[in-house]
């Protein structure tokens, strides 16, 4: 494996992901990649990035499109780079936290499928990703929109209401945490990124996702969204947020008549070209 390692941060500590658990819905994680690609008008990218690689869904398709390019997947977690680092492409890996990562050489291309939402401060983090494309280069972006998604608010209601006699769970810094996400509306983008830009398209996407399995939503959301939840709560804690959550999910999102699930899933996509 060709996974070339950072020193890891404190925000990197306890960062366990579960590659298997991931992969489950695969086909699903793939859609917005290929949506967001078939809008991207670019021949021939020399350099590209591809950040939040995780096992390298998104990976393979830009190494399928660009053959000859120079592509490499970063990601903070050792497991998911571990899992990317078997496909078969042409790849280089590289283990950082994004919040410090700096491209070594310029990029045509930076993708970011699904993960920018997981780091704060988008007024500061975007136009420094901006800064590291080449003239033409472009930042092609998609990340959930959550703010408004019943089985988030469920989350939060269940970490406000599901501890001893109705009290809250958690710390109130886990709460605020997980109440003020960092995603921003589609005009706010379009205002922080046009100035910087010659080129911008931004658009948002609900996709009527049909999953499948016992508990399908939570084995969604457990691998990404609730992933600083489970890690913040001891293990009482952890087991009465289980235990209420997962009832109102059942209850919100119930299955149909054919034992499938319907999941409405909200997401925002950036093409930004400098």
């Amino acid at each position: 494996m060709n996974i070339k390692p950072q020193p890891t941060t404190a925000r990197m500590t306890n960062t366990q992901w579960d590659p298997q658990a991931y992969q489950k819905f695969a086909r699903l994680r793939e859609r917005p990649v290929v949506e967001l690609l078939d809008r991207l008008e670019m021949e021939h990218p020399e350099r590209i990035y591809d950040l939040g690689c995780g096992t390298g869904i998104a990976t393979q398709l830009l190494a399928k499109r660009w053959p000859h390019a120079d592509l490499t997947g970063i990601d903070n977690s050792a497991e998911m780079l571990g899992e990317a680092s078997y496909l078969p492409i042409k790849a280089l890996w590289y283990r950082c936290d994004l919040q410090h990562w700096h491209a070594e050489q310029p990029a045509d291309l930076l993708f970011a499928a699904a993960v920018l939402h997981f780091i704060d401060g988008h007024e500061e983090l975007l136009p420094r990703l901006l800064r590291q494309l080449n003239p033409g280069g472009c930042l092609a972006a998609h990340m959930p929109n959550w703010r408004d998604a019943l089985w988030y608010q469920l989350m939060l209601d269940t970490l406000e209401q599901a501890g001893p006699d109705g009290g809250p769970l958690g710390t109130p810094e886990l709460r605020r945490l997980m109440a003020g996400r960092p995603v921003l509306s589609l005009d706010c983008y379009y205002r922080l990124l046009a100035p910087l830009t010659r080129d911008l398209d931004i658009w948002e996407t609900e996709h009527l996702q049909v999953v499948e399995g016992q508990s399908p939503i939570f084995d969604w959301v457990k691998v990404s969204a609730l992933r600083p939840v489970l890690l913040a709560l001891n293990e009482q804690e952890r087991q009465c947020f289980l235990e209420h959550y997962l009832a109102r999910v059942r209850q919100y999102y119930p299955p149909e008549n054919d034992g499938r699930t319907l999941f409405p899933f909200k997401r925002i996509f950036i093409l930004a070209t400098v």
